[in-house]
């Protein structure tokens, strides 16, 4: 969330210590990083008046310090990434080929926006980060501006609020679509109800529906809070991750997740903070009491969805 934050080689200076040692690190890209001055006409001034709806940019300079994060991979199938229009869009991906940041979730027209960034690491692995925007509201997801098959947009996997057997073909057809060029398929999904540190039935429906169809990681924002994370059939589900950076106070975090050689996942904790526009590691005093919310989260979730699945272990 760059808006209101200052570029600076501070922003995500204290990350690299872990980013630094992974063979790809993956974010969020929220806000549209342009000096474009087009604003999307899909949300009403009535809408931005009630703060029911924000159209939000971000200075493009942030690009320069977004790559020397070590954050290799960004999604942008948000509710954000067309806030102005396609020239923003174009703007901002433009800058991320720039610094070699892959980037998935929106495109020029449907195809490329539900497409998957491969990204070759050690190994001669390959790694596709597919990005959707998965609002459970068509309504909702008309705001953000779909991209269709000849107009630009975000990718949108708009299931009419139902993860039925139509649906499970669907995810089914597009994970195996990435599947054939990639090792690893993860998905970052955009869903849920904003501060809410519970994930939504809708949610957990489709977040293993997702696991069922082939993804390995499903890799969840949009609600800005943490929430809490399991292991359905051996994957790592992560609902909300919060912000990795904002002009605002928040608690967040990351997982470090090693794929042994027989595929099994062993996921790891990191918790951090956003402070002064930074997003800062926890020391070892601050973080008995992270790790014991974040427990907390998973474990409401498992006790709130439970099935085939355990709490990663933190």
């Amino acid at each position: 969330m760059l808006n209101g934050v200052q570029p600076s080689p501070n922003t995500f200076a204290d990350i690299v210590q872990l980013t630094s040692h992974a063979d790809l690190a993956f974010g969020n890209l929220e806000i549209p990083l342009t000096n474009s001055r087009t604003r999307t006409l899909r949300k009403s001034a009535a809408e931005l008046q009630r703060k029911d709806q924000f159209i939000l940019k971000a200075d493009p300079r942030h690009a320069r310090f977004l790559s020397g994060s070590g954050i290799g991979a960004v999604s942008l199938a948000n509710n954000h990434a067309m806030d102005y229009g396609f020239a923003g869009l174009s703007e901002m991906t433009a800058l991320l080929d720039h610094y070699k940041i892959a980037h998935a979730g929106a495109g020029p027209n449907a195809t490329s926006a539900m497409k998957a960034a491969i990204v070759s690491v050690r190994g001669g692995k390959k790694i596709a980060l597919l990005s959707v925007m998965a609002f459970q509201s068509t309504a909702a997801l008309r705001k953000t501006t779909p991209a269709t098959l000849t107009s630009p947009g975000v990718g949108v996997l708009n299931l009419y609020g139902t993860v039925d057997t139509k649906a499970r073909n669907k995810l089914a057809r597009w994970i195996k679509s990435a599947r054939q060029n990639a090792d690893f398929v993860v998905v970052g999904i955009h869903w849920g109800i904003e501060r809410k540190n519970l994930p939504t039935p809708y949610q957990v429906s489709l977040g293993r529906a997702l696991v069922d169809a082939g993804a390995d990681v499903v890799w969840g924002n949009h609600p800005h809070v943490l929430q809490g994370a399991e292991m359905y059939k051996g994957n790592l589900i992560m609902y909300s991750m919060g912000n990795l950076v904002s002009s605002l106070p928040s608690q967040n975090g990351f997982f470090k997740l090693t794929i042994q050689e027989d595929g099994t996942q062993k996921p790891e904790f990191s918790p951090a903070q956003v402070r002064g526009g930074r997003v800062l590691m926890l020391r070892a005093k601050q973080k008995a009491a992270a790790f014991a919310t974040m427990k907390g989260l998973c474990r409401l979730l498992l006790a709130r969805y439970p099935s085939s699945v355990s709490l990663p272990a933190l």
